[in-house]
């Protein structure tokens, strides 16, 4: 629960009522009399405070989800003519939004004595995890974000203040649950494990600008763009390289600053080649399946890319952060549809750059200058009655 705590007076609230006499009495010409002004706000303050308790109280007994009022009718965009469609749900900015309140008297403390939100700088990669963590890179902050959705946890990825990171980017998840993210300036790739939050760097040697990483749930290697090599290397869990393929060109097997990778439900490798404006389908060997995509300003090209990922249906989920919009295409390229469009209100964007898909077609997408993430959902037609916030009490 989200308390917005705007309407109070911005002065912030001692959290007592003073009767001391340099508060609520003056002395005047050997006279001791009563200052009613700031008696008066010393027990509008009381009352306040006791308002407060009864309210957190209240909150206290239920659970910290990732909810909060909605508009009547949320935006929505047709996929196509079967019934199936983008809703938006919400937005994200702080840790408030994140679901998280903290224990009854931080919460307490934070009402009178003003709110410690943290918020997103400039919010780049996403990921949601089946234990319900919801992790956010953000380079401006040289932090990656991570809120536990079910417990109401929030919390920095080695410390607050640690400035461990410098640039974090991309981030991805292997079989046991552990984290993965790449660091375009150190060239790093590092490992958080939150069974023991334990943070350490995984590459041997370092990556000349590492950006978009994936896991490949077959082979459980992890699949790593070095966007300043124009080349996609695959490590172990252990660190070790395995394989690489491409470098830096505009032939079909090459690739013009990479920026993002993902892994559909057949195993394919979808690189996003930015500025070669397409998509490459490789074959987990780095064998070129397809491509698509053509450089334009319209609906259906490609301008300033920058975040890919694939649904439930291997539909592909392509963020331009020129057009401000996500384009939806089919498995074999199709443009199906798109949604959203510059601005700053639900649905709009200015510049959208991390993408992420659950198993549920919750989509999350970091709206970086907007400082954000936006949260939205495909629907198909049997799915009219269920729409709504993600359930993060359910595993994925």
């Amino acid at each position: 629960m989200k308390l917005d705590m705007r309407e109070l007076p911005a002065e912030p609230l001692s959290g007592r009522l003073s009767l001391d006499p340099a508060v609520c009495m003056f002395e005047r010409r050997g006279e001791i009399s009563v200052n009613y002004g700031a008696f008066t706000k010393a027990v509008a303050r009381a009352g306040l405070l006791i308002a407060a308790i009864a309210l957190l109280a209240a909150c206290s007994a239920g659970k910290a989800v990732l909810q909060e009022p909605s508009p009547v009718n949320n935006p929505e965009w047709p996929l196509d003519n079967t019934g199936e469609r983008i809703e938006w749900i919400r937005n994200i900015a702080d840790s408030h939004d994140l679901g998280s309140a903290g224990g009854f008297w931080r919460r307490l403390r934070e009402l009178v004595a003003g709110e410690d939100k943290h918020g997103l700088v400039t919010p780049y990669g996403v990921l949601v995890d089946k234990a319900g963590r919801l992790f956010v890179t953000d380079p401006g902050a040289h932090a990656v974000h991570c809120t536990d959705m079910v417990k109401g946890r929030y919390f920095v990825i080695g410390g607050e203040g640690s400035q461990l990171f410098r640039t974090p980017i991309g981030l991805a998840q292997d079989e046991r649950g552990r984290v993965y993210i790449t660091d375009s300036t150190l060239g790093m790739v590092f490992r958080y494990d939150p069974e023991d939050a334990s943070l350490k760097p995984l590459l041997a040697k370092r990556l000349g600008r590492p950006t978009g990483i994936a896991f490949h749930p077959q082979s459980r290697l992890l699949y790593v763009v070095d966007t300043l090599a124009g080349q996609v290397v695959a490590v172990d869990q252990g660190g070790v390289e395995r394989k690489r393929f491409g470098s830096q060109g505009e032939e079909p097997i090459q690739f013009n600053r990479p920026t993002d990778i993902t892994v559909n439900a057949r195993g394919e490798i979808l690189v996003l080649d930015a500025l070669n404006f397409r998509v490459s389908v490789l074959s987990p060997e780095g064998q070129l399946v397809r491509q698509f995509g053509e450089p334009g300003d319209a609906v259906g090209y490609f301008s300033r890319p920058k975040g890919i990922a694939v649904d439930s249906s291997n539909n592909i989920y392509v963020g331009d952060s020129q057009q401000d919009m996500i384009q939806v295409f089919d498995d074999d390229g199709a443009l199906i549809s798109t949604f959203g469009k510059n601005g700053v209100g639900r649905g709009r964007f200015w510049m959208p750059s991390g993408l992420f898909i659950d198993s549920r077609d919750y989509i999350y997408v970091t709206d970086t200058y907007n400082k954000r993430l936006q949260i939205f959902r495909h629907l198909t037609d049997r799915e009219n009655e269920t729409q709504g916030e993600p359930d993060f009490e359910k595993t994925q």
